[in-house]
């Protein structure tokens, strides 16, 4: 008789057991949804991007003052600087004088006194720059 008793509580304790994992999982899925809403990701889960206020209008960054769009690679002019930026994983600038890769959103390239360039956001090839006379 004891045999029998003991079963049926590693039955009953196997089904708790199976019951407690099932709700388990269903919570970690939403805490995951949850991580990739947080505010300080570059993107939405898509991977769009922010609009730019000049879209991809680079003629508007002449004056040193621009919000754009690059894809892959652009050639800027702006405040006298010519700019040669591409985007892949990173973002780099090209000067006639320098080279300056930043790593993302929030990052900052500064070229002497006549330009400074913040990337806005950034998701593979693509990304939103503010350019801006300091």
């Amino acid at each position: 008789m004891r045999r029998s008793t003991s079963v049926g509580v590693v039955v009953g304790a196997l089904v708790l057991a199976v019951g407690g994992c099932g709700g388990g999982g269903t919570h970690e899925d939403s805490g995951t949804a949850v991580a990739e809403a947080t505010p300080d990701r570059p993107t939405d889960p898509a991977g769009r991007l922010p609009g730019a206020a000049d879209g991809r209008d680079y003629g508007a960054c002449s004056d040193g003052a621009c919000e754009v769009l690059v894809t892959s690679t652009a050639d800027i002019t702006a405040n006298g600087v010519d700019v040669h930026v591409s985007v892949d994983g990173s973002v780099t600038f090209r000067t006639p004088g320098t080279v300056t890769a930043l790593g993302g959103r929030g990052s900052v390239a500064q070229f002497g006194s006549d330009l400074r360039v913040k990337v806005v956001a950034q998701h593979g090839k693509d990304a939103v720059l503010e350019f801006a006379v300091p």
